[in-house]
């Protein structure tokens, strides 16, 4: 077993920050060296100046990186699009990987990257942290083991307002279909922040470890009022491949925030997670209730996770690998073949806040959405949409 693993820090920015201030700040660990970091716009990233006070070397690619330096572990938190040809380049130079999510833009690179990882005898984790917390992998083992019957249907609701900001962070990639190179990114609501909680209803019943299930067919309302290619909000009704049936709906379009909540139905029970309470409850036909605890309890584990797998040195199947993540990818795929609808501008709130951060809202969204997931329908079923839209 190593002593220490030696990290790489592939993008530094974003959501970077959050677990390098946890691995450097709030608990620092003995067994961590960080050998370099790898990032085009070092002076916006809060931990560079850390950083670097440390002795962590700069490099604007990775290819600079390992022309003289090894690494255990790469840590890739990069716009989607780098995230293949990067988990690539770590694999072919003996390291691990643990990469933000989602996979790829693009499901094709499913099977090149599972390939290469078998042929470099390294794991690739893609980091869906609630994959890694002990109260969903706890839910998906009893659903595994029948404690609940079959999935029959899975609803999930996040509603995160984002400023106009959002959309032009970083190189600008936010909302875009595609890069000026022509690159994939289909970087949307769905594909993006709140891909955590499609994917989760994916992964719990997915029917066996890192296996997620399938979507086979979908109808979707999907639309937008910020400046972007993609969409802003999104209402999904969809069939699994396992014959159950579902309802997602995110948005950063409304005024009022709703923190994910889900409902899962099955043959012989529910499951449920609501924010305030934070902690997922299982409860059974013959009446037990099952407490699993919050899957937010530690939104680092995967790191965590991670870098205690690169130190064993023995060969290890992460809860959400490669092919784990695909199936989000490709549901990404299926709705960027759908039409976006345009909210009307005379239906549009612009909110400016002291610090001049603006926020885009449309009228009544937050309302509408909360009645279809509690009636179980989109949107078009509703009059108020109409008027809505356009």
């Amino acid at each position: 077993m190593k002593s220490k693993v030696r990290i790489l820090c592939v993008g530094i920015g974003g959501y970077a920050t959050i677990y390098l201030k946890a691995l450097l700040q709030e608990h620092p660990r003995d067994d961590v060296e960080l050998v370099g970091m790898v990032e085009i716009m070092p002076a916006h990233c809060p931990m560079y100046g850390v950083l670097s006070d440390m002795g962590v070397p700069l490099y604007t690619t990775m290819e600079e990186f390992y022309e003289k330096n090894t690494a255990d572990l790469a840590i890739i938190t990069t716009p989607t699009y780098l995230h293949t040809r990067q988990i690539l380049c770590a694999l072919s130079h003996g390291s691990h990987v643990m990469c933000e999510k989602p996979l790829s833009g693009v499901s094709e690179d499913e099977n090149i990257l599972a390939d290469a990882a078998d042929r470099a005898g390294k794991f690739v984790m893609i980091g869906y942290q609630w994959s890694y917390s002990d109260a969903i992998l706890a839910l998906k083992r009893d659903v595994m083991q029948g404690v609940y019957g079959k999935p029959v249907f899975l609803k999930s609701m996040v509603l995160w307002p984002r400023p106009t900001s959002y959309y032009t962070r970083g190189s600008g990639w936010g909302g875009k279909k595609f890069t000026p190179d022509g690159e994939v990114l289909n970087d949307s609501v769905v594909s993006n922040a709140t891909a955590h909680y499609l994917h989760n209803m994916l992964y719990v019943t997915g029917g066996a470890e890192g296996k997620a299930a399938e979507i086979t067919e979908l109808a979707c309302d999907l639309s937008r009022i910020n400046a972007i290619e993609t969409y802003d909000t999104a209402a999904i009704r969809f069939t699994l491949d396992n014959g159950a049936k579902g309802l997602y709906i995110a948005s950063h379009a409304t005024a009022r925030a709703v923190e994910p909540m889900f409902d899962y139905r099955f043959e012989h029970g529910t499951v449920s997670y609501r924010d305030e309470e934070k902690r997922i409850v299982g409860r059974t036909d013959d009446g037990r209730e099952i407490d699993y605890g919050n899957p937010f309890c530690d939104v680092n584990e995967k790191i965590y996770i991670a870098i205690e797998a690169a130190k064993s040195e023995q060969p290890y199947t992460p809860p959400c690998g490669v092919r784990t993540a695909a199936p989000q990818v490709r549901a990404v795929e299926m709705l960027a073949q759908c039409p976006v609808k345009i909210g009307r501008e005379d239906q549009i709130d612009k909110n400016i806040r002291p610090d001049g951060t603006t926020f885009l809202h449309l009228r009544g969204l937050d309302a509408l959405l909360t009645e279809c997931y509690e009636k179980e329908i989109l949107p078009k079923e509703t009059d108020l949409w109409q008027r809505m839209v356009q």
